[in-house]
């Protein structure tokens, strides 16, 4: 598994061309490329973020060792390293221009992307390697057509008189010219960007698993708030969830405190066991102004914080017990304000209501990814 995580099999796919010389086989840019590859994979391989944890994808190890060879196309497993790769790379040429092969993968690689729901934006970084004179794909310029900036391995300003990249013939490994510094550049790029998609696709994947659990048969875990004045209802709502084959946090209502310290440890607490919980239910009974509290401080404030401890969508309703008393015009208004659905349990089975509600909030979650 790749460093990125799902749905990532790879988070480097390095993809260039380097010709051939007709009655001679592989041009001499082979033999740079390959050693540029050589010194990329050293200096990601001892970056201390990320080190041997990279999972790296060239696509020389499934190619003909002399080169390009035009009748073969990609077969589904190549389609698939490709396709699973977090960025791609590119060795910019003429040569890597007019390559089918290379086409074939770059278009592979963006189609797998959109497939996945991702965009291909920030996530493909050009070494340009040799100046070139056809133009450059679609993805690989911005919006008013011009290449992207890239990292260049040649002197621009003698490129007409000798355009071969730095280095030539062969990068050497203990070097400290000009073409170390654009390798270490395009490496720290690649490190800010690595680690801003982990973030992306942990968050995804995180996302992901919460609406798989929501909108399971049966399962979810439910924080129930009653308080403890409200043992009764309390008690009620839990056996009814738990025959419906909830599992419902914490063991017993929750404390009201007049003591301001008592009362922190007791959100404390709430806010702990929320953040392991999949959904929090709040209890409506005929105390409209403790439901009115509850709304606010559990229902907005307690979620909020449980949601930054834990990173997940845990959506709230309020369990209706009483109807018409509490379920006025302008609370249902507030509700609706503070993201909390109303759910009516005056009616029986209301428990189907609550799952049909977690399916619901399954979609919305999926929606968010």
């Amino acid at each position: 598994m790749s460093y990125v995580g799902k749905p990532f099999e790879y988070d480097l796919f390095v993809s260039y061309s380097h010709g051939t010389i007709e009655g001679a086989g592989p041009s001499p840019l082979k033999r740079w490329s390959d050693g540029f590859i050589r010194e990329l994979e050293s200096e990601l391989r001892v970056h201390p973020k990320f080190g041997r944890d990279l999972v790296l994808f060239f696509d020389d190890h499934h190619r003909p060792a002399q080169g390009l060879d035009p009748t073969t196309g990609l077969t589904e497993q190549l389609r698939a390293d490709i396709g699973g790769a977090a960025v791609l790379q590119v060795l910019m040429s003429d040569h890597y221009l007019k390559s089918q092969w290379c086409a074939d993968e770059r278009d592979w690689w963006l189609r797998k992307q959109t497939e996945l729901g991702l965009t291909h934006d920030q996530r493909i970084v050009i070494a340009r390697v040799w100046p070139t004179s056809d133009p450059w794909p679609a993805p690989f310029v911005d919006e008013r057509g011009n290449p992207l900036v890239g990292f260049c391995f040649y002197d621009k300003e003698r490129a007409e008189l000798r355009p071969q990249p730095y280095e030539w013939p062969s990068p050497d490994p203990t070097s400290k010219g000009p073409f170390r510094e654009q390798l270490l550049d395009l490496i720290g790029w690649l490190w800010r960007k690595i680690e801003m998609l982990k973030a992306r696709m942990d968050e995804r994947n995180r996302a992901q698993k919460d609406a798989a659990t929501l909108a399971a048969d049966a399962g979810q875990v439910l924080y129930l708030h009653g308080r403890v004045e409200h043992t009764a209802a309390w008690q009620k709502a839990n056996e009814a969830l738990s025959a419906k084959g909830f599992t419902v946090l914490p063991g017993e209502p929750d404390p009201v405190d007049a003591d301001p310290s008592t009362a922190q440890q007791t959100r404390r607490r709430r806010v702990e066991t929320m953040s392991g919980c999949d959904a929090l239910l709040l209890l409506g009974t005929r105390d409209g102004r403790a439901l009115d509290a509850d709304l606010v401080v559990v229902g907005r404030q307690d979620r909020q914080s449980a949601r930054a401890f834990s990173n997940r969508y845990l959506p709230c309703g309020l369990l209706d017990t009483v109807g018409d008393p509490i379920a006025t015009a302008e609370r249902r208004k507030a509700a609706r304000g503070l993201q909390v659905d109303w759910i009516d349990s005056t009616r029986e089975p209301w428990t189907a209501d609550v799952q049909q509600w977690l399916t619901q909030k399954s979609a919305v979650a999926e929606r968010s990814i």
